[in-house]
């Protein structure tokens, strides 16, 4: 199975209003699956983990009832997010890149990041992928 992932270019760690601890990707390739998917109004999705063949990098796959798919590809240098992920978290995935939506908080005495399109996702964690050949 070919998956086309994409990195994260940029990423920050937070906590929402309810107190729980998230994480936030900026991944611009995904604009036009994150619009399908809200457009959508898909909630319900699935998420596995797998390892390049490689082995030199993670990719986690999340798949939504319409078929709709992303791949997050973690290099080493991302191995960081992915020890934030051992334990579930909350993940927040934007096409707006971070440093923008600082940017406009800052402008705006805001203390808090106002989101555009995103995709949410509630409890995600790491899996170490079954390694079978």
């Amino acid at each position: 199975m070919y998956t086309q992932a994409y990195s994260p270019e940029q990423s920050a760690f937070g906590k929402l209003e309810n107190g729980r601890d998230v994480l936030i990707l900026y991944v611009k390739e995904f604009e036009g699956q994150v619009r399908t998917v809200n457009q959508s109004g898909l909630s319900g999705y699935t998420y596995h983990w797998f390892a390049t063949e490689l082995k030199d990098a993670y990719v986690l796959q999340v798949t939504w009832e319409n078929e709709v798919h992303i791949a997050i590809r973690f290099n080493t240098q991302h191995f960081g997010l992915i020890d934030q992920l051992l334990q579930p978290k909350d993940v927040i995935l934007t096409t707006t890149p971070l440093s923008l939506l600082m940017e406009k908080a800052q402008t705006n005495q805001y203390n808090f990041i106002e989101f555009n399109d995103v995709l949410t996702f509630s409890n995600l964690s790491f899996e170490v992928p079954n390694c079978e050949n």
